[in-house]
C-alpha cells in the first residue's frame, strides 16, 4: 500500500497494530507487519534467479552503459499507483527491462531502448474457457508489429468489486513477433490457479518490443470464466 502525505502529516514510520509504515526513494508505503509466506513455487524461484543474475550483471557494466541507463531512466519515469511519476535508479531500470526480455526468451541488452515505447492496443476482447484452460484474445491492430509481441498479465478476483489489481497481476505469456489476431494464452491454471465458471478475471494486454524490452501501457479487460 502506498500513501501520499499532506501538510498535516509529513512523514510516517513505525507500526500500528499489524500495519507497518516505511519509505524508500519512491515514497511512503504501508505493509503488513507479519512475515509473508513464501511458497517457493517454480515461477517464484525462477524470478529470484533472474533478478539475482541481472543484478550481478549490472555490477560488470562499464560507466558509459551505466550513464546511458541513468539518462534513460530520467527520461522515462514510471507512474506509481497514486499517479505520481517516479524516476528509477539506473540499476533498477536495467534490471526491470532485462528481466522482461529474459522472461520472454530474448537476449538481454547492456544498453537501454532507443526511441519511443510501443503504442497500446486500440481494441481487445478476451474469452476465458475453463475446459480449454485458456484465454483467447482478439485484438487490434493486427498483426501487432514486426518486432512486437502481445505480452499478457492476468489475475483472478475473489471479490469482483476490487478494482486495484496491479499487485495481483501475474505474467501469463508473450506471443511471437508480428502476431496476428486471434491468439490463445494456454495453461492459465499454472499462473492463476484452478479456474471456476463465473469467476471474474482481469487481464492487462501490452504490446512489447521483443528486441529492446520496451512495453506499452496496458489495455485492461475484465471478463468472466465460461465453460
Amino acid at each position: 500500500m502506498k500513501v501520499k502525505l499532506g501538510p498535516i502529516v509529513g512523514q510516517a514510520s513505525g507500526s500500528i497494530g499489524a500495519l507497518t509504515m516505511s519509505h524508500n526513494r519512491y515514497g511512503v508505503y504501508g505493509r503488513q507487519r507479519s512475515i509473508p509466506v513464501q511458497p517457493d513455487t517454480l515461477i517464484q524461484m525462477n524470478a529470484r534467479t533472474r533478478f539475482g543474475g541481472l543484478s550481478a550483471d549490472w555490477a560488470t557494466l562499464g560507466e558509459p552503459d551505466r550513464l546511458a541507463w541513468k539518462v534513460w531512466a530520467q527520461n522515462n519515469p514510471m507512474v506509481d499507483v497514486l499517479g505520481d511519476k517516479r524516476v528509477l535508479t539506473a540499476a533498477a531500470a536495467y534490471v526491470a527491462m532485462n528481466c522482461r526480455l529474459d522472461l520472454v526468451g530474448e537476449p538481454t541488452s547492456d544498453t537501454p531502448p532507443i526511441g519511443a515505447s510501443p503504442s497500446a492496443l486500440s481494441a481487445c476482447s478476451i474469452v476465458v474457457s475453463k475446459l480449454a484452460n485458456s484465454a483467447v484474445v482478439t485484438f487490434a491492430p493486427t498483426p501487432i508489429g514486426a518486432n512486437h509481441g502481445l505480452f499478457g498479465r492476468a489475475c483472478k478476483m475473489d471479490v469482483p468489486t476490487i478494482y486495484y489489481v496491479k499487485n495481483l497481476m501475474r505474467y501469463i505469456g508473450c506471443s511471437a513477433k508480428n502476431q496476428a489476431s486471434t491468439m490463445a494464452f494456454l495453461n492459465l491454471d499454472t499462473y492463476l490457479g484452478t479456474l471456476t465458471i463465473g469467476e471474474t478475471c482481469v487481464f492487462w494486454m501490452h504490446v512489447m518490443d521483443r528486441v529492446n524490452g520496451a512495453i506499452s501501457p496496458p489495455r485492461q479487460v475484465r471478463t468472466q470464466v465460461v465453460a
